[in-house]
């Protein structure tokens, strides 16, 4: 798909929909195919009594440092994972840094700081000695195609935030629940759906394209949250980073409780074990998150996940949807696995 299908300039969102519920939510049916188009605030005519959503509380950090080297030179990092006594990062530009440089840091308020290269490893990642505030001197780590066209505004601090998100520690955020608002949620309960939550720290490896080897990420499904999902009648996974978690908490058959490090990349074909409805924005082709919409519509019609989602790609970029990270969601109702 990613030879076949571009994604043309003006159905790539660089802002979200305001208010957040007005974006539009493509429906599609499995193993029929048949698809409709509501506006997103109408998702919950779809939920059933006594379903329940499993959404992602991970909260995105201010990941993003800015600063310069004593030459001048502008230089900026991602912190991606906190270790016992320094950050690891990604930097650039990665081939004018060194061990035992200095970088001055500026934050959005204009105050300064510093942090200093203790090394850099065979992989690429910097390992450096930051002051223990240094999230205060961060910005949103929006999606590079984001900002090459506009700078962070204030406004990103909330909108690349979902509702949920209560636990700091991804560098992006888990996108199919922007779309929500205390108006929706209100009425998603009243009808006695559950929400519960699981937890995927969204690392570096959701800004690669492909990858053979997915960078380890954290991730944890508690006691509660499986035993509600057990005892429910209907799963909705929001999201890809639900998805992924749900499925490598997978014990002999069952989603349970379970924590870790998680490198499951799903692709078809692959066997699910969290079926219902799957929500999920639009991503860019050719990516391991698209693979794994293809995987889930692939388990029901085999050997045409990849096509058919390239035909709803298509379907979806005529009518004008709106793509990637502040884009359009897409609802996949598993009909036989409904009750």
């Amino acid at each position: 798909m990613k030879e076949g299908l571009r994604i043309p300039d003006k159905n790539i969102a660089l802002r979200p929909a305001s208010p957040r519920c007005s974006s539009k939510l493509l429906v599609l049916r499995i193993p029929s195919l048949k698809t409709e188009h509501v506006i997103f605030r109408d998702i919950v005519e779809y939920f059933k009594p006594s379903y329940v959503m499993a959404v992602n509380d991970s909260r995105v950090i201010n990941a993003r440092i800015r600063g310069k080297r004593k030459t001048g030179g502008k230089t900026e990092f991602l912190l991606i994972e906190k270790k016992k006594e320094c950050w690891k990062a990604l930097g650039k530009p990665a081939s004018r840094l060194s061990e035992g440089m200095t970088i001055e840091i500026a934050s959005p308020s204009g105050s300064n700081t510093s942090v200093s290269i203790i090394r850099k490893d065979e992989g690429g990642s910097f390992f450096l000695n930051a002051p223990d505030n240094i999230l205060d001197y961060g910005y949103v780590p929006l999606p590079p195609y984001i900002t090459a066209e506009r700078d962070v505004s204030t406004s990103d601090e909330k909108d690349y935030r979902s509702m949920f998100s209560r636990r700091e520690g991804s560098v992006a955020s888990a996108t199919a629940s922007l779309h929500f608002t205390d108006e929706i949620v209100r009425k998603i309960k009243k009808k006695d759906v559950k929400i519960v939550p699981v937890t995927l720290h969204v690392g570096p490896g959701t800004f690669m394209e492909s990858y053979r080897d997915p960078p380890p990420e954290m991730f944890s499904v508690s006691e509660k949250s499986a035993g509600v999902i057990k005892s429910s009648s209907g799963l909705v996974v929001c999201g890809t980073t639900v998805m992924r978690a749900l499925e490598s908490s997978v014990r002999e058959g069952k989603i349970s409780a379970a924590s870790g490090e998680t490198s499951l990349y799903i692709k078809p074909p692959y066997s699910f074990t969290a079926r219902g409805m799957f929500l999920t924005n639009f991503h860019l082709p050719g990516t391991p998150l698209i693979e794994l919409v293809s995987a889930y519509i692939d388990e029901r019609i085999p050997g045409s996940g990849r096509e058919t989602v390239e035909k709803i790609y298509r379907l979806a970029i005529e009518k004008n949807y709106r793509f990637l990270s502040y884009g359009d969601a897409m609802l996949i109702i598993d009909d036989e696995r409904q009750v």
